[in-house]
C-alpha cells in the first residue's frame, strides 16, 4: 500500500513539474510595433512595411523561414523585394504608387525559439486626390474634404495569430491519461487482493 501511495505520489509531481517546465518554452516571440500600424489610416503610400518584435528572430540561410505579403482588396501583392530580418525586425520594400484603398499585411517569422509565428493585420491609405480644375464653371462652390492625416508611427500591433503546435496542451493532456492510468492500476490492484 506505501508503495503505491508513494508512487502515485511520485506520479503527480511529476506531472507537476512538467506542465511547469513546458509552460515557459511556449511563449513564441510577439510583434512589438508596425511601421504602417495595424489601422493606421496614411496620408500618403509607405515605403516599407517594418515589424519589431519582442525578442531577436531567426533567419535561415535560404529566408525560407520568413515571409510577408501586402495585399490589397483585389488581391494584388505590393510587395517590391525578399524580407530582410535584422536582429527582432522584418523589413519588406513596397511598390511605388500604392493606391488608396485598404491593405492586408500577412507575415510568417522563425521566433527565437524555433517555432514559426504567424499573423496578420489591416492599414489603409486615403491620400488626397488632386482636383484638375474644370473647363466648365460649375454653378455651385465645392468643398474639398481632406482625411485626417496621420503620421506613420511605431504603436503595439495586435497580438499574432501564432499556428504552432500546442506542445504544452499535448504534454497535459499525456501526463493526466497516464495519472488516469495509475489510478486504474491501483483501483485494480486494491480489487484483486
Amino acid at each position: 500500500m506505501f508503495r503505491i501511495r508513494t508512487a502515485l505520489v511520485g506520479a503527480v509531481v511529476a506531472a507537476a513539474a512538467v506542465l511547469v517546465v513546458a509552460a515557459p518554452a511556449s511563449a513564441h516571440d510577439q510583434i512589438v510595433s508596425s511601421t504602417p500600424a495595424a489601422d493606421e489610416q496614411l496620408t500618403s503610400a509607405p515605403e516599407q512595411v517594418v515589424l519589431t518584435f519582442s525578442n531577436n528572430l531567426l533567419s535561415l540561410s535560404d529566408n525560407s523561414g520568413t515571409a510577408m505579403t501586402v495585399t490589397d482588396a483585389n488581391g494584388e501583392d505590393w510587395v517590391s523585394g525578399a524580407p530582410v530580418v535584422t536582429a527582432d525586425a522584418v523589413t519588406v520594400p513596397l511598390k511605388p504608387d500604392m493606391p488608396n484603398g485598404a491593405y492586408d499585411v500577412t507575415w510568417k517569422v522563425v521566433s527565437s525559439d524555433g517555432h514559426p509565428t504567424s499573423g496578420e493585420y489591416s492599414f489603409s491609405i486615403a491620400a488626397p486626390v488632386d482636383q484638375a480644375p474644370s473647363a466648365t464653371p460649375s454653378a455651385t462652390p465645392s468643398q474639398s474634404v481632406q482625411p485626417p492625416t496621420s503620421q506613420a508611427t511605431q504603436t503595439p500591433a495586435p497580438a499574432p495569430t501564432e499556428q504552432s503546435a500546442p506542445w504544452p496542451l499535448l504534454i497535459g493532456l499525456g501526463v493526466v491519461l497516464l495519472i488516469a492510468l495509475v489510478v486504474v492500476i491501483v483501483i485494480a490492484a486494491r480489487r484483486r487482493r
